[in-house]
């Protein structure tokens, strides 16, 4: 009993408290019974019969006294919580530079990886807006068939169709293909540009999202000759027809052709690439639904797996099925593998950009690292100066975990700023994030600050809060009274057991920024060597838009041509358009066109192999239009002329491989049923990426063949804007119900080009330079606490005669070893890693030693100024002051 009295300064004991107070009842309620006369055996016999059952009733009362002590302890400890956040706001309220400097550190490092976090959640980790998304996988290698290329009888396939994908039943619950493409909507104020995707019947169904109004296509409407029927995003909806539910059963013209409307889709559905309007993609397709697309039709099959089925057994079966049409790494037959027949669906959506992503996120974690850092120097400097605080409280009682709570909840509130700032930093930049994005996941997937990251955002400020307020509490608790009289007397020295903390935490901050400094130099000079690199046009002074020309309007070749020429007439008539021409394919567009086999009329083919030859269709002045150099013969003639051979411009690259060590000029090559003569040569045009080489190119006339997808170019001495409104000036003067698109300066091509790395160039950079810039502020509080710490010694020094070179020289000693130290780790960390951003370089080697270099004598730089500052200070002591306040 005595024991357990002892042990009640550790809290009470409910088991044994209960046994007593019921042992104390029936030990009375027996003592009554004995007075009234009762035997003692009968007495507590009789007092356990009256009271019930006893157990039931301990049970009772140790669970209901359990819940109060809780309850007791709950409310003790958010009272204490509450104390402790009133104070630690107080204290941080009256220190507003200490509190801004941390809160800012903090917010820059938690917003960089909210930001990222947004990107990387919408691309990896957030489930797409399918049901049950990781059941969804992209089927490759198979065909569609067209009605109007059907096989001849007794002619084998050559590869699966979709409805051999079908028969898989259990491999696949559900297949479905789909193309996305545009089409010119009219009706409204004036023609539009909507992005159109073809689905097949069962799309809706594949991917688990049904139209939220009407339904999906009937079996009549998904045939080749059945009714035209659109299916509206909900977006399109509210913008054009302000969300009027009567819209179902509407005609809406799509190309000049009427489609009735039958459904519109629910919110946050545009799959893929922002699709505005569904139509039916027929099985067998037909050539009359093909106007959405450029030339091809960029066809991808879709499928949901069988309950218990994996992506990878499903590629078994493909891969099956493939070899049953064909021999897998046959004569001109590529080698197969089953994981890329059937891919999960964000991975075929994500694909290269995984890599991107991933980089920039561990970047940004990099930078909160350094951010944590520099706000624990902050802490440990804070900590120090409050030491005499420190030892007081704990005289009076209050014990080390206290303490250590106190201030760790002082640190979580700091973090706690950080983070609600940070937030805002992400979502101003979360525009930035887009051309991060894959284009396939645009409306489907977009970064946006919600509460999985918001929760993100949380649980790193949690996280770094304790983190970085940890060490710096510890230290703090530990203070002893003697030593902090000590230190705090006149002519003492502040402790010293927190300088190596400092000056680990200050390496560490030197080390990862010098790897972010050095990523960053390596993609500064990869995109610098993308920028110079020559596309092959001049994009100065120049604009561009693009149109689509409805078949119902445009049927017969000559109504193309005649629309063509009067626009290129009414430019021409304009005196700031020196040049105009239209081009079926812009360069570095990401319709790169298709490639055509064609053969130099008595030569073999190059290397005994099918060369395809990138085949552009252009009006005669498109070489002067965009800038193309001509270097040798002339361009195309305008019009037709039945009495000569139908002419061919050839790029300097298909001269080379198709004429090596030859003049191309009157060449003559063989192209379908026709025999064209080489008439110039003009200079290489990147096709459809600034980093891929250009391929051979063939420019015939626009006369020959119009094509329905056209882009019309301008150059002139006005600026782009003037030109861009020429250009749409001249289209409706033409005709005022054609619809324009990507009305833009040619700069905005190849800006849309290089976008994802000048995204991936300028985030990376701006993490170095923020990685730097802590560390230099980290660098500077080293040395200036060095200062504060040995003022007593400094003066004492310069009473003895020691000059300012020689003080100088003493603190700059202190921080070039921590230089020094920190260049050397940092220097073997990027070399680590230097082949994780491989990938995202052009022209620039990841072990590039220029970059490494002078990414190190940048830091050693700034770690310099960092250091001289303080240093300065430091001469600037009055040894006389310094020794009267001894």
């Amino acid at each position: 009993m005595r024991l357990r009295r002892v042990l009640r300064f550790w809290g009470p004991d409910v088991e044994a408290d209960v046994d007593d107070e019921l042992r104390f009842h029936l030990e009375s309620c027996a003592a009554d019974l004995v007075a009234r006369g009762h035997p003692p055996d009968e007495a507590r016999r009789l007092a356990r019969a009256r009271f019930g059952d006893v157990d039931r009733v301990r049970d009772w009362l140790r669970t209901h006294d359990h819940d109060l002590q809780r309850r007791a302890r709950r409310a003790e400890s958010m009272e204490t919580l509450l104390q402790d956040l009133r104070y630690a706001a107080r204290k941080l309220w009256q220190q507003p530079a200490f509190t801004g400097a941390v809160t800012l550190v903090l917010a820059l490092g938690i917003g960089a990886a909210a930001a990222m976090f947004s990107a990387v959640d919408a691309a990896l980790l957030r489930p797409l807006p399918f049901l049950r998304d990781d059941r969804l996988v992209m089927v490759d290698d198979v065909d569609i068939p067209v009605r109007e290329f059907a096989r001849p009888a007794g002619v084998p396939k050559a590869a699966p169709d979709i409805a051999d994908v079908r028969a898989l039943r259990g491999v696949f619950a559900a297949v479905a293909a789909y193309a996305p493409g545009g089409l010119n909507l009219t009706g409204g104020d004036e023609p539009a540009r909507v992005r159109v995707t073809l689905a097949t019947r069962d799309f809706f169904a594949t991917i688990g999202r049904a139209p939220a109004r009407g339904r999906g296509f009937t079996v009549e409407e998904a045939t080749p000759d059945g009714p035209r029927a659109a299916v509206l995003s909900d977006a399109l909806w509210r913008r054009q027809f302000g969300g009027d539910p009567a819209v179902i059963g509407r005609e809406v013209r799509l190309n000049d052709v009427p489609h009735r409307v039958v459904g519109v889709m629910p919110p946050g559905v545009a799959f893929p690439e922002q699709t505005e309007i569904y139509l039916p993609l027929t099985e067998p397709m037909s050539l009359a639904r093909w106007e959405p697309f450029r030339q091809f039709m960029p066809t991808r099959v879709i499928a949901r797996l069988a309950p218990g089925v994996t992506a990878h057994a499903a590629g078994e079966r493909m891969l099956a099925l493939v070899r049953a049409y064909r021999h897998a790494g046959g004569p001109g037959m590529p080698r197969l593998a089953a994981d890329s027949l059937a891919r999960p669906l964000r991975e075929a959506l994500v694909g290269r950009r995984r890599t991107a992503l991933l980089v920039l996120f561990a970047a940004t974690a990099m930078v909160l690292l350094v951010a944590c850092a520099n706000a624990a120097n902050l802490l440990l400097s804070r900590a120090a100066a409050r030491r005499a605080e420190m030892t007081l409280r704990a005289t009076l009682g209050a014990t080390r975990g206290r303490l250590v709570r106190q201030l760790l909840v002082e640190s979580t509130l700091l973090a706690l700023a950080g983070a609600a700032l940070g937030v805002a930093f992400a979502f101003a930049g979360l525009g930035a994030l887009g051309s991060l994005m894959p284009s396939a996941l645009a409306g489907t997937a977009p970064p946006r600050v919600d509460l999985r990251v918001l929760g993100f955002s949380l649980g790193v400020a949690l996280l770094t809060g304790l983190g970085f307020g940890l060490w710096p509490a510890i230290g703090a608790s530990r203070a002893d009274a003697a030593e902090t009289v000590k230190a705090g007397a006149p002519g003492g020295t502040a402790p010293r057991e927190g300088a190596r903390l400092r000056q680990a935490f200050v390496v560490a901050e030197l080390a990862l920024a010098l790897m972010l400094a050095v990523g960053a130099g390596l993609m500064l000079r990869s995109f610098d060597a993308l920028l110079a690199t020559d596309i092959g046009v001049r994009a100065e002074h120049a604009a561009t838009l693009e149109l689509s020309l409805p078949n119902a309007r445009y049927r017969q070749p000559a109504a193309s041509r005649r629309f063509l020429a009067d626009v290129l007439a009414r430019l021409a008539a304009m005196p700031d358009v020196q040049a105009a021409a239209f081009v079926n394919n812009l360069p570095l567009s990401p319709n790169r066109g298709i490639g055509i086999n064609v053969t130099a009329v008595g030569r073999p083919q190059p290397a005994g192999e099918m060369v395809f030859a990138s085949q552009n269709i252009v009006s005669p002045d498109y070489f002067r239009a965009a800038g193309i150099p001509l270097l040798r013969g002339r361009t195309l003639a305008a019009g037709l002329d039945s009495t000569r051979r139908a002419e061919l411009v050839v790029s300097d690259r298909m001269e080379k491989v198709y004429w090596p060590g030859e003049d191309a000029l009157g060449k003559l090559v063989a192209f379908g049923r026709d025999t064209l003569v080489v008439v110039g040569v003009v200079g290489d045009v990147r096709a459809g990426s600034v980093e891929d080489a250009p391929p051979p190119q063939m420019y015939l006339s626009i006369d020959r063949s119009p094509p329905q997808n056209v882009a019309l170019v301008a150059r002139g001495p006005a600026s782009a804007d003037v030109l861009a409104r020429r250009l749409r000036d001249a289209v409706r003067a033409a005709d005022p119900a054609q619809a324009v698109f990507n009305v833009r300066p040619m700069s905005d091509v190849v800006a849309a080009a290089v976008a994802p790395r000048r995204t991936n160039t300028l985030l990376i950079t701006l993490f170095g330079v923020v990685a730097l810039g802590l560390a230099a502020v980290g660098v500077y509080g080293v040395i200036a606490y060095a200062v504060a710490r040995r003022t007593r010694e400094i003066g004492i020094r310069m009473a003895l005669g020691a000059q300012r070179d020689d003080v100088l020289r003493l603190m700059v000693a202190e921080a070039i070893p921590l230089a020094g130290v920190g260049v050397a780790i940092g220097l073997a960390g990027a070399w680590a890693l230097r082949t994780v951003i491989a990938s995202l370089l052009y022209g620039v080697t990841p072990a590039d030693p220029a970059t490494f270099v002078g990414a190190a004598a940048l830091l050693l730089a700034i770690a310099a100024v960092a250091t001289l500052v303080p240093a300065h200070r430091a001469t600037l002591v009055d040894p006389a002051r310094t020794i009267k306040a001894d």
